[in-house]
C-alpha cells in the first residue's frame, strides 16, 4: 500500500536543504581557484588541490561512513554529516593555504556521509515508483546549488574578500543542519534494523546481502566505475572551466564563470526530466547509455571552440548529459537484487568512493598537465575519453526498472509417477 505519511515531505524537504548546501559549496571551487592562485602566488597545480582535495577525503572515508552508517540511526549519523558540511564556516579563523583546504577537507567528509544516507532516508518514506523523481528532485536542487555558486561567488568576493563565499556558504550549511536536527526522523524501527555481517542472518531469514556481498558484487563496481569517468570530467569542467575561458578565450572572470553557471542550469532541468522519464519508460539503462555517448563530445565541444554561441550550446548539452542520469545513478542500487535501504546505501558508498576517485583525479590532471604543455586541453580530452565509463556501465549493468525481464525461478525436479 502507498505510503500517505505527509510527514515524509517535510523529512524530504530537510534533506533537500542539506544536500542543496552540497551543490553551492562543491561548485565554488571553480570561480575561487583563480583568486586563491592570487591570493597565496600558487601555481595551477597546486590551486588544483582545493578542488580536489574534498573527493580524495569523500573516497578516503565514504566506505567506512557507510558501514557505520549500517548500524546505526540514519537521523543521527545524517545530523552529523550535515554539521561538518559547515566546515567553511571556520575560514575567517584561519590565513594559510594549506588550512583553507583542511576546511575543504572538513566540508567533504560531512558530504561522504550525507549522500548514501539520503538516498536511504528517502528510499525508507517513499516507494519505489516515486523514487526516480524523488531522486531527481534532489538533483535538481543541487543543480541549482551549483548555479547560486558560480553566480554569486565572484560578485560576493569582489565586495568582500575571497574568504567570504567559504565563509557564507559554510553559514548556510549550518542553518540547514539545524533544520535537520529540529525536523528530521527516523521511518520505522523495522525499517532501520542494522545490517547484519553476514548473509545468512542479513534479514533474519537467510535473504539479503550482507555487507561484504553489498561492496562487492558486480553491479556495485560497475556504478563505481561509470561515476570514476563521469565525475572525473564533470569535475575537471566545472573546475577549470571559467579559469580556460578567463585565461584563452580572454573573458572577465564573472562572465566566465556565469557561462559555466549554464552547465548547472541545464543540469537542473535535466535531472528533473531525468526523475520522471524513468517512471515513464519503466527503464533505467537507457539513462546511463545516452549520456555515457554524448558527454564527452559536449565537454569538447565547449573548449575546442571561441564562437560564443557553440560555448553557450555546447555548455548547456554538457549540463543535460552530465545530469541526466543522475537520479538513475542513486536509483539502481535501491532496486539491485536483495536490497534494503541500508544495503543500497552501502552501495551508493562505494558508488561515491569510486565517483569521487575521478573527482580528485580530473582538476589535478587537467591543472598538472596545463602546467607541463602550457594548454589546457591535453587534460580535457583525458578526461572525455575517461569519461565513457558511463557507457561501458551502463551497456553492462542489469536492468533493474519495472519493464526488466524477471529472472525465471527453477523448480526442483518433480519425483516421476510410479506406473
Amino acid at each position: 500500500m502507498e505510503d500517505k505519511n505527509r510527514y515524509r515531505f517535510v523529512i524530504q524537504a530537510a534533506v533537500v536543504l542539506v544536500r542543496g548546501c552540497i551543490g553551492l559549496i562543491w561548485a565554488s571551487a571553480g570561480p575561487l581557484i583563480p583568486l586563491l592562485m592570487e591570493a597565496f602566488k600558487i601555481s595551477r597545480g597546486e590551486a588544483g588541490w582545493f578542488a580536489s582535495s574534498a573527493p580524495l577525503a569523500i573516497a578516503a572515508v565514504s566506505i567506512p561512513a557507510g558501514i557505520i552508517m549500517a548500524r546505526y540511526s540514519l537521523k543521527k549519523t545524517f545530523a552529523v554529516g550535515a554539521l561538518l558540511q559547515a566546515g567553511g564556516i571556520l575560514a575567517p579563523l584561519v590565513d594559510s593555504y594549506v588550512w583553507i583546504v583542511a576546511t575543504r577537507i572538513v566540508f567533504a567528509i560531512g558530504t561522504a556521509i550525507t549522500v548514501p544516507i539520503a538516498t536511504a532516508i528517502a528510499a525508507e518514506w517513499f516507494s519505489n515508483r516515486e523514487l526516480p523523481l524523488i531522486n531527481g528532485i534532489t538533483m535538481t536542487f543541487i543543480s541549482l546549488g551549483n548555479a547560486l555558486a558560480y553566480v554569486l561567488t565572484v560578485p560576493i568576493a569582489t565586495v568582500i574578500s575571497w574568504k567570504a563565499p567559504i565563509t557564507i556558504y559554510g553559514a548556510v550549511a549550518l542553518t540547514c543542519a539545524v533544520a535537520w536536527f529540529i525536523f528530521g526522523r527516523d521511518r520505522r524501527p523495522d525499517k532501520t534494523a542494522p545490517l547484519a555481517k553476514d548473509a545468512s542472518t542479513a534479514n533474519g531469514n537467510g535473504h539479503g546481502l550482507s555487507i561484504k556481498q553489498a561492496l562487492t558484487q558486480r553491479s556495485t563496481l560497475l556504478l563505481a566505475f561509470a561515476t570514476m569517468g563521469m565525475w572525473a570530467l564533470g569535475n575537471a569542467i566545472g573546475s577549470w572551466l571559467p579559469s580556460y575561458y578567463h585565461e584563452v578565450f580572454k573573458m572577465p572572470l564573472g562572465k566566465a564563470s556565469s557561462i559555466a553557471a549554464i552547465i548547472t542550469g541545464a543540469g537542473a532541468v535535466a535531472c528533473f526530466v531525468g526523475g520522471i522519464l524513468p517512471i515513464r519508460l519503466g527503464r533505467r539503462k537507457p539513462f546511463l547509455i545516452v549520456p555515457g555517448i554524448f558527454m564527452g563530445v559536449a565537454a569538447l565541444s565547449s573548449v575546442m571552440f571561441s564562437n560564443p554561441l557553440l560555448i553557450y550550446v555546447s555548455v548547456a548539452l554538457f549540463g543535460v548529459f552530465s545530469s541526466l542520469q543522475a537520479p538513475t545513478l542513486f536509483t539502481i542500487p535501491m532496486e539491485l537484487p536483495n536490497c534494503s535501504p541500508r544495503t543500497g546505501a552501502l552501495v551508493i558508498s562505494v558508488m561515491q568512493c569510486g565517483g569521487n576517485l575521478g573527482n580528485f583525479i580530473g582538476p589535478l590532471l587537467v591543472g598538472y598537465l596545463a602546467d607541463m604543455t602550457g594548454s589546457y586541453l591535453p587534460g580535457f580530452i583525458t578526461c572525455a575519453v575517461f569519461s565513457l565509463s558511463l557507457l561501458v556501465a551502463g551497456v553492462l549493468l542489469p536492468e533493474t526498472g519495472p519493464k526488466a525481464k524477471p529472472v525465471p525461478v527453477l523448480q526442483p525436479a518433480q519425483p516421476a509417477l510410479a506406473k
